[in-house]
């Protein structure tokens, strides 16, 4: 990925959770747990390994419901911090089915060139398409239709004013 906003906003979570967790009592391993978990999704992203972020942020999410029910800091860090890594999972998950989308895409459009390949290795070449001047007919014009063309084939600049009077 060239964009490294995603592993970039992860670490930023990550660190996130360790001020939140450093409040916690000592000795708690559900502190261990989240900052493990924070960390692991930072590194996944910065490997650009995708396929099993969006279960690791499922498994901290509901790490954050536990850390909620324990009442050790306010209710709104732990919503904050779930909104975030809800909104790093929706852009991972829909970049990683853009990404496989896209290559599966290639893969399927490789093989419809293998497919297209002749034994005798000829390209079939499509003539361009040529356009031809169609000549105007004047059949079914009205007579100031016809006064109209006579003037611009006489001139190529005519003005409104002088049409007007036809």
């Amino acid at each position: 990925m060239e964009n490294q906003e995603l592993p970039r906003r992860a670490l930023n979570l990550s660190l996130a959770i360790y001020r939140v967790t450093a409040i916690f009592p000592q000795g708690e391993v559900l502190v261990g747990q989240l900052r493990e978990l924070g960390n692991e999704i930072a590194g996944d992203l910065a490997e650009e390994n995708f396929a099993d972020v969006e279960n690791k942020i499922n498994r901290l999410k509901i790490y954050f419901a536990v850390a909620k029910a324990q009442n050790w800091v306010k209710p709104m860090n732990w919503s904050i911090l779930d909104f975030e890594y809800y909104k790093l999972q929706r852009e991972v998950v829909f970049g990683y089915r853009e990404s496989t989308r896209i290559g599966n895409l290639a893969n399927k459009h490789e093989l419809d060139e293998s497919e297209n390949i002749m034994s005798h290795n000829i390209e079939q070449v499509k003539k361009p398409a040529v356009l031809k001047p169609v000549k105007p007919s004047h059949s079914g014009l009205s007579e100031r239709q016809l006064k109209i063309t006579e003037a611009l084939g006489k001139s190529a600049a005519v003005k409104m004013s002088d049409l007007i009077p036809l």
